[in-house]
């Protein structure tokens, strides 16, 4: 698919920006995929039929996509395989994604979830300035993450591992879920279990890393999270509960999946985008530890010409 969207950029809020201290936060999920649905908008925007209000007409919508997922690995512990990855969300939308919390004017209480706004502006509004969206409505909760030690949304994504399987054009793609029996015979799953995301700009699409101070949303603390537009969020192989079991999980070749948005919460401008993958071989070394072969990936929005680096696994940025 070639990444041809016009990237709108809200310039004249820099000033106001450089004077704001600002936060966020963000989330992910499990396998439930619900069928999208819709909220008489007009827009397709796939957010589970939720029944929230209309989308006005002059809204600008975000365009979330996920890229290459990027540097396979196992990782042992107390006698545990677990698939360790680096994944990336971008918005290649013309509307920014945001989140706020509603705190309801007190401080968070850590352990306790809140419930998570999704904003939306039109060509003239500000980021970052609830009184300036043209929608805003409750999709998600704000979530602590006592590992990471900030907040997350919760139903950003999905990840798994799936079976192989042959398309009508004798092409091999993602099929369903990798299942197996572990050593009580009870069935395993390899979707990830995961509370959430916390989402902000971490670097352009483009492979482009401006300063600091051109983010909207670069902290997960308590305050707003998103994406802005043209920019891509990073949660990098050494983070802290980025991966799947997969003890038991026999060796051959598989999928590894990313999913953006499974359960369809989330206002969003095109729902074909939503899916990357990369096939591996998962192979016995023969001294008791088993390892993970790259091969051939693929993400809705990664372009062959270079034009969008961010989205095809060619920066690693630890985040």
């Amino acid at each position: 698919m070639t990444y041809t969207k016009t990237i709108f950029r809200k310039a004249t809020i820099f000033p106001v920006l450089l004077s704001m201290g600002f936060m966020f936060m963000t989330p992910m999920l499990l396998d439930v995929a619900a069928a999208p649905g819709g909220n008489g908008n007009g827009h397709g925007n796939g957010n589970g039929g939720n029944d929230l209000p209309p989308i006005p007409d002059r809204a600008i919508l975000p365009d979330i996509t996920p890229g290459v997922p990027k540097h396979l690995d196992i990782h042992n512990q107390q006698q545990e395989e677990w698939l360790r990855f680096t994944n990336v969300w971008g918005n290649v939308g013309v509307g920014g994604l945001e989140f706020e919390p509603d705190f309801l004017g007190n401080d968070p209480v850590e352990g306790e979830n809140t419930k998570a706004f999704q904003s939306l502006y039109d060509q003239e509004g500000v980021f970052r300035m609830p009184e300036q969206t043209v929608w805003r409505e409750i999709v998600s909760e704000f979530s602590f993450h006592e590992t990471h030690n900030h907040w997350h949304i919760d139903g950003i994504g999905e990840f798994s591992v799936r079976e192989v399987t042959i398309d009508e054009n004798g092409n091999e793609v993602p099929g369903e879920i990798a299942e197996w029996l572990d050593e009580d015979g009870q069935t395993v799953q390899s979707t990830a279990v995961k509370v959430g995301f916390c989402i902000s700009d971490v670097y352009q699409i483009d492979g482009e890393s401006p300063a600091t101070s051109l983010k909207w949303y670069w902290e997960c603390e308590v305050g707003f999270q998103g994406i802005q537009p043209g920019w891509i969020d990073q949660y990098h192989q050494s983070t802290e509960d980025n991966e799947i079991l997969i003890t038991g999980l026999p060796e051959g070749t598989y999928f590894l999946t990313h999913t953006w948005n499974p359960l369809g919460l989330f206002v969003d401008e095109n729902d074909d985008n939503n899916t990357s993958w990369i096939k591996f071989q998962l192979a016995e070394q023969g001294n008791g530890n088993r390892k993970i072969f790259e091969m051939e990936s693929f993400a809705p929005e990664c372009n062959a010409d270079g034009s969008t680096p961010g989205l095809c696994g060619d920066i690693s940025k630890n985040n």
